[in-house]
């Protein structure tokens, strides 16, 4: 908003700080939802657009609402699906109940999870400063192969394909 506000902003950059405003702005309008409903499902799409012109980041929050209606940061979910140039495709599940944290990472690439577990004292410090205390930092491969009778034959799509339904469902 400082940058639409300035005369001396070059245009590309005016241009860009519209569509990042424009874009808050409907997500601010999607948001509003029953404030007195116990529990808040929220969906934020992050403005960074990859050189392919792809989205590259989201967040999905699973909340308690409080007394006031607002979302509960000591005890909610958060899952971050980034796509990342260098690292690949990593999705973040943080698990928080009572300011205690679970966090799993899942990541297309192995060297970034093992990287990323590594940094374990550095996520709980930075955690404990912010309040929060975390128990445990788990890092996997995000897609794991299906293996059934120790073949591997199967396709993604087969494996969470309903299996054939055979019976019936009414009998007289």
């Amino acid at each position: 908003m400082q940058v639409l506000s300035r005369d001396d902003a070059p245009a590309p950059l005016l241009d860009t700080a519209r569509q990042l405003a424009s874009q808050l702005t409907g997500q601010q309008l999607l948001l509003t939802t029953d404030r007195t409903a116990p529990f808040a499902q929220v969906t934020l799409f992050l403005p960074f657009i990859g050189p392919d012109g792809e989205q590259t980041a989201s967040v999905h929050i699973e909340s308690r609402r409080g007394r006031k209606g607002l979302l509960d940061a000591d005890n909610c979910r958060l899952w971050f699906d980034l796509q990342m140039k260098a690292l690949g495709q990593i999705m973040v599940d943080v698990q928080v109940a009572n300011k205690k944290v679970l966090l799993k990472i899942y990541s297309e690439n192995e060297l970034a999870g093992a990287f990323l577990e590594s940094r374990q004292d550095e996520v709980e410090a930075a955690l404990d400063s912010a309040g929060y205390r975390l128990l445990a930092l788990h890092a996997e491969p995000l897609f794991k192969a299906v293996e059934e009778d120790g073949a591997n034959d199967l396709t993604m799509s087969q494996a969470y394909a309903p299996s054939s339904y055979r019976g019936v469902d009414y009998r007289v």
